[in-house]
């Protein structure tokens, strides 16, 4: 699938991400964080701390779906956890590690005035393009799934501490085939996207933050009672995030022209 000289592309990138501490941190302790160890100080929380008399918890528990009414506070308050809390920060690790991967190898190189240099590579522009967005996407796809394993661990054992079924459903499904692969490829078309407008790799770590602000929304409105958040809804955004993707990668490959970097870098 792959030339030779892509794969070089691809393992220089690679090393590049890795050289990057901000990228590391980003793709190593993020990931923890939020995977690992909120979740992990949430069941700690829900086990030994009293929740029956908690203020405001059963209006919180009245989120929960009718089939679920017979679950006490702690279960009730640890699937609710579950189903919107953990699912978003789950949802941030495709999108940012896509994000700031790209960030590295594209604002990057435009940081360090390389761009132009690669591009005078026996390389087509297409195919530095291809290169460089596979080593985003298959470093978020590593990043992704072994985040999951790890959360998939921590609530395995709240769930069966609590003596609750099996957290994967439905909602998570869609999550995990449909709505976090399209994460992936957004964080990192956006990125491209936004590639002519951004002079640093910091101002790109902070662009990611106002694209994660809808998912944030999504996961607060049940809260508030407007909707909930099943795996209709999750189809629904899936379907919208894959046609951004689309919409994307076509002005993408529009735009990343050989002609336009030169032109830039004489203007500089």
């Amino acid at each position: 699938m792959f030339t030779p000289a892509e794969h070089a592309l691809i393992k220089k990138d690679f090393l590049e991400i890795w050289s990057s501490k901000m990228a590391r941190a980003t793709l190593i302790a993020v990931p923890i964080g939020l995977v690992i160890v909120v979740p992990a100080l949430f069941l700690g929380a829900v086990c030994l701390v009293p929740l029956e008399q908690a203020p405001g918890i059963q209006e919180m528990l009245s989120i929960l779906p009718p089939k679920l009414e017979g679950y006490t506070a702690q279960q009730g308050l640890f699937d609710l956890l579950t189903n919107t809390l953990f699912s978003l920060f789950f949802l941030m690790i495709p999108l940012m590690a896509s994000a700031v991967s790209a960030s590295c190898i594209f604002v990057g190189e435009k940081e360090r005035s390389t761009i132009e240099t690669l591009l005078l590579t026996p390389l087509k522009v297409r195919q530095i393009f291809r290169a460089k967005l596979a080593c985003c996407l298959f470093l978020s796809f590593v990043t992704t799934a072994i985040a999951f394993g790890a959360f998939t661990i921590v609530v395995s054992v709240g769930d069966i501490m609590l003596g609750i079924p099996f957290f994967l459903n439905w909602s998570w499904l869609v999550i995990i085939l449909f709505l976090a692969p399209g994460l992936m490829v957004f964080g990192a078309v956006f990125m491209v996207f936004e590639f002519n407008r951004i002079n640093s790799r910091l101002e790109s770590f902070q662009t990611i933050a106002y694209v994660a602000l809808p998912f944030l929304l999504l996961y607060i409105a049940p809260f508030t009672g407007l909707f909930r958040v099943n795996a209709s809804v999750l189809l629904v955004v899936s379907a919208i995030v894959w046609l951004c993707d689309l919409f994307l990668w076509i002005i993408d490959i529009r735009t990343f022209l050989p002609e336009k970097f030169l032109e830039q870098s004489l203007e500089d």
